[in-house]
């Protein structure tokens, strides 16, 4: 799917790639999988105008913030693990969700269970491949 994408969208999503460390190429990348999948696009501008998820994508059980809360808690794995670079960088988590779904999209069994089975809490049971 080719589409245009809003002026005020794409000055967004440079916004966002500029204060989350993201260079030219990752952002050009972005607004290429936006082009390539309506579902993805819908979701994103969504959170554009409303500052909030729509959570209509879902691939097997999965929407953007179920990767959003899985990056966060893989996140506090890392401040334990001493990354405090990591801290600071809510947009960087923001656009890797977006781009996280896209790749859901596309390959679904390659992330599915590692979405269930992969966190940052240390819990018996739990399956580590980190």
């Amino acid at each position: 799917m080719e589409k245009d994408i809003d002026d005020g969208l794409l000055g967004f999503a440079e916004a966002l790639c500029r204060f989350g460390g993201k260079d030219k190429g990752f952002y050009e990348e972005f607004i290429r999988r936006l082009k390539d999948s309506k579902a993805l696009y819908k979701e994103f501008e969504y959170y554009y105008k409303h500052q909030d998820f729509l959570c209509e994508m879902n691939i097997g059980g999965i929407t953007v913030t179920d990767i959003l809360v899985w990056q966060v808690d893989k996140f506090k794995a890392g401040i334990d693990e001493g990354r405090f670079e990591l801290k600071y960088n809510g947009d960087a988590m923001l656009l890797e969700a977006f781009n996280t779904m896209y790749e859901v999209e596309k390959k679904p069994d390659r992330f599915l269970e590692n979405f269930r089975t992969v966190t940052g809490s240390d819990y018996e049971g739990k399956f580590k491949d980190y």
